[in-house]
This record gives structure tokens, C-alpha cells and sequence, in this order.
């Protein structure tokens, strides 16, 4: 059996065929605005007509002037009722036949250059046109009304279309905006409409990219608008990261957004939020009149694994999602992470950089820190001896990690040394070998220390170095937990 979906949408028809691609890869855009779906194979997957239709009504569901949903068993048939503004269904011969019964001769195209002859031989409906003798009527009006009557029941061959490859979206607003909580309607409508496209692709988008227009720049408007050359209003233009359009974001016309995330997803609330938070902290140079998003980056989507006992503290992917919408909120250089750089010294091995930047960045600003010993630096996450050099293949010959301390003090602590023993509240304990970090000299910030894990009366262990000639002088660097 066949079954076809019909969609008239008269306005906010964009990006609709992205929004109805996932029940069907069987889309044919029909003419005045109709979205015809063959979901004869889809009616399985899910859960039959009557779920399928209520899922196609919920998509299209948030777009204006309420686009009309139609079911019936041929593509013109359905194309009829949803054109016609009535929708409904019509499965079977018996309930087309009390459909057309009612259908104003004006819904069908071939038949509108004849509607004064029609009213005068007093036929009104469809029904009433099948009742005319077919042989006048070809002479009369020519074969294309009768084949667009017999296509209501035999059906008819729809060319396809193909998604596209690149998504992108834009909406005209309807005045000039000057403040940026208007603008979150179209955005969450845009990103609806990129949830969709990435559900179809099953992907996960990682970068997106908000244009705001300010002028009515016909290279841009055509882009963000989706009135591009193929033609089709909301159609998805493919376009590129070196395209005409975003190669020109910097001009005063145009305010370019960039959103990272944290996490890949193709979830629609966690993007609009994400969106919400960027354009709260945006302040408009000039008013917009139109919006178009692209997603510039994206990966294969990942399987979401199903724990039975999932962890009470949330999933990698929930810390990295927080941290995103917090760096979104704060700005992305007031959230920071700490990384580590391939280097012995303490306060130079472990760095603190925007959640954002990337971890090379650590290795090529640490040569500034060389001389700053009181930034902040987190010893839980410092080199540990030979981490992140070059290691032997002979696994055997490398000694094992020396300990660190739970805590790295921000610039070490001068000690007082009582009968050669250094001092802190108590004398201290040596209860560890030493160890040599004597590096640093090739940067211009040598250091020559003999570390030692200390312990005080109470058992309390510290950790401290040992540096200088005849007179050496011991300091504090780190406390164990």
C-alpha cells in the first residue's frame, strides 16, 4: 500500500525539507509550496499513520500561518488536500471520492484558466468534473486536466531531492532589531532546523557560525535568506568555509558569531541555550535585518552509551557541556584548565589556559612563566621525571615516579635551618632519597635543586628542596595530603 504525507507550508517554509527528511528519504519539493513524503516504508519504524502524522504535525508544528499536514494513498492526491487548506486523509478509493465531493474545482492547476466556463456549465467540485463527458472535455480543455484527474488515483513519479551537503540557513526579520534577546526567536529556529539536518546526516556539529546583517548586502542577503541560486527559499546552500559570503565578515555590514562546543551534539536544547548565552554578551554595533547560521565543523555522531549505573558526579560529556556554557556566560578566557608542558620544573610544568585554547599553547607561552614563580600552577598535574619527553623503548632501565604532593605552593617558602636540619613549626624528617632537577638552562631560568619528601613530629609530610654551595638553603614547595 502506498501512503504518501503532504505539507503545505504558505510562509516559514524555510529549512522545512531538512525538518521532514528524517522520516523519509523519499522527498519530493511539488509546486506551490508542498512538501510531498513517500513514507510507505516508514510507516513501521514509526508506530503506523496516525504516530508518523502526529510526529510530521509536531515538526513542522513551530513555523507560521500553520502549515497543512494531508495523508493520502498518491502523491497528487495528497499534494490536493494539502493545497487545498483543508487537509485530512484520503486512503482508499471509496474515501477520495467523498473528498472530491467537496474540493473546489480552483485547487486543481489545470483547471483554473477555465473557471468561468465551469461556472456557467454549473460545475463547482471535483466530483462534478469526473461527471463530464472526458471526450469534450479534452477538446474543451486540452489532455492535462484529465491526466492530473486520473494521477488522484493512479499516482504519479516524483523526481526526489537529494539532501544537501552543507547546511546553512537564514531569516529575514521583519524589522530592523537593535536589541539581541529579539533576535533568540530566529536563532532557536534556525538551530531547530540544524538539529534536524544533523539528525538526517547523523552527525554531531562542534563549530557553528551566527552572521547578523546589518544591511541589506545582496551577497549576504541571498546567503542568509537561503535565496541563493538554486532558487528555493530556506533551501540549504552549499557553500564553505572559503565561500564568497564568509570570506567578507569582517566588513561593517556583517557581525560574525563563532560557537564551539564543548561537547559534539545534534540536541537541540543544549545549542539554543549555548546560543543564548553568546548573544546575551553580544553587543550590537548596528541594527540586524536578517540571521543566517552554518555549522562550519561537525563528526560522525557518537552512540550514546547506555551505563546501568551511571556516575553520581554526571558523564565527561556533561562536565565538558557546564564548562562550555560557563565559558559562553564568563567569556572563554576567564574559564581556564590546567595542562601539562614537557618540562622538570614544578612551577613551569603544569599551566593554566582558556578552556578553548589548545594545549600547544601552554608549551609556546611557557617561556614567559620561566621567571614569574608565583603563578598559579597545580602540582597534581606537573611532569612526573621523563613524562612527555621521549622515552626509551626499554621499558626497564626507567626508574619509577618519584612522589608529588598534592598541593604546589605559588612561590616556594624560605626555611630556617636549627643544628643542619631544616625547620617548619618542627625539625624535618628526610625520609626520602634525593632527587636532581638541574635543568632550565636552556631557556635562560636554570634551576640546580635536591628534592626531599620531609616529615615533621606529627608524621605531616612536606616537600622541600635543597639548593646552593657551601651554604645551602632549604625550601618549602609543596604539601602532601
Amino acid at each position: 500500500m502506498s501512503v504518501w504525507i503532504g505539507v503545505y507550508a504558505p510562509a516559514g517554509a524555510q529549512g522545512l525539507a531538512s525538518a521532514l527528511r528524517r522520516f523519509t528519504p523519499d522527498l519530493a519539493l511539488a509546486p506551490e509550496s508542498v512538501t510531498l513524503l513517500d513514507v510507505s516504508a516508514s510507516l513501521r519504524l514509526f508506530g503506523g499513520i496516525r504516530a508518523l502524522r502526529a510526529q510530521v504535525r509536531q515538526a513542522v508544528g513551530g513555523r507560521p500561518l500553520g502549515p497543512i499536514v494531508s495523508v493520502a494513498a498518491s502523491g497528487p492526491a495528497a499534494w490536493m488536500l494539502a493545497r487545498s487548506g483543508q487537509g485530512g486523509s484520503a486512503l482508499s478509493a471509496r474515501a477520495l471520492q467523498r473528498v472530491l465531493q467537496r474540493m473546489p474545482l480552483a485547487v486543481a492547476p489545470p483547471a483554473r484558466p477555465f473557471l468561468d466556463w465551469f461556472q456557467e456549465l454549473g460545475c463547482t467540485t471535483l466530483a462534478d468534473l469526473q461527471r463530464l463527458p472526458r471526450v469534450g472535455l479534452k477538446k474543451r480543455c486540452g489532455p492535462a486536466l484529465l491526466d492530473w484527474l486520473d494521477q488522484l488515483q493512479q499516482g504519479h513519479h516524483y523526481a526526489f531531492s537529494a539532501p544537501p551537503l552543507v547546511f546553512q540557513a537564514g531569516i529575514e526579520l521583519p524589522d530592523h532589531t537593535e536589541h539581541t534577546p529579539a533576535l533568540q526567536w530566529a536563532v532557536r529556529h534556525l538551530i531547530q532546523q540544524l538539529c534536524q539536518w544533523l539528525v538526517v546526516h547523523q552527525l554531531d556539529a562542534t563549530t557553528l557560525t551566527l552572521l547578523l546583517a546589518h544591511d541589506r548586502h545582496a551577497a549576504f542577503w541571498a546567503e542568509a535568506t537561503g535565496q541563493g541560486p538554486q532558487g528555493v527559499v530556506g533551501a540549504s546552500v552549499a557553500g564553505g568555509a572559503g565561500s564568497d559570503v564568509y570570506g567578507r565578515v569582517d566588513d561593517a555590514k556583517n557581525t560574525r558569531l563563532d560557537i564551539v562546543l564543548g561537547v559534539p551534539t545534534h540536541q537541540a536544547d543544549t545549542l539554543i541555550r549555548l546560543a543564548q548565552e553568546h548573544l546575551n554578551r553580544l553587543v550590537l554595533r548596528a541594527s540586524v535585518i536578517a540571521v543566517s547560521l552554518r555549522v562550519s565543523q561537525w563528526q560522525a555522531a557518537q552512540t550514546p552509551s547506555l551505563q546501568l549505573f551511571p556516575e553520581p558526579g554526571g558523564s565527561p560529556q556533561d562536565h565538558a557541556r557546564l564548562l562550555a556554557l560557563l565559558a559562553a556566560r564568563l567569556g572563554a578566557d576567564n574559564i581556564q584548565r590546567p595542562v601539562l608542558v614537557a618540562d622538570h620544573r614544578p612551577e613551569v610544568a603544569a599551566r593554566w589556559i582558556p578552556v578553548g585554547a589548545a594545549a600547544s599553547a601552554a608549551a609556546a607561552q611557557s617561556a614567559k612563566a620561566r621567571a614569574l614563580v608565583g603563578v598559579s600552577t597545580v602540582s597534581g598535574a606537573t611532569v612526573q621525571r621523563g613524562e612527555g619527553l621521549s622515552a626509551s623503548s626499554d621499558t626497564a632501565l626507567t626508574p619509577p615516579p618519584l612522589p608529588r604532593p598534592a598541593w604546589l605552593l605559588a612561590q616556594p617558602l624560605g626555611l630556617r635551618v636549627h643544628q643542619h636540619r631544616p625547620f617548619y613549626g618542627t625539625p624535618l624528617r628526610l625520609v626520602s632519597a634525593p632527587e636532581r632537577l638541574a635543568c632550565g638552562w636552556q631557556d635562560g631560568y636554570p634551576v640546580a635543586r635536591d628534592y626531599f619528601v620531609a616529615e615533621d613530629d606529627t608524621g605531616i609530610c612536606y616537600w622541600i628542596f635543597r639548593q646552593g654551595g657551601a651554604q645551602p638553603q632549604w625550601f618549602l614547595h609543596g604539601l602532601f595530603a
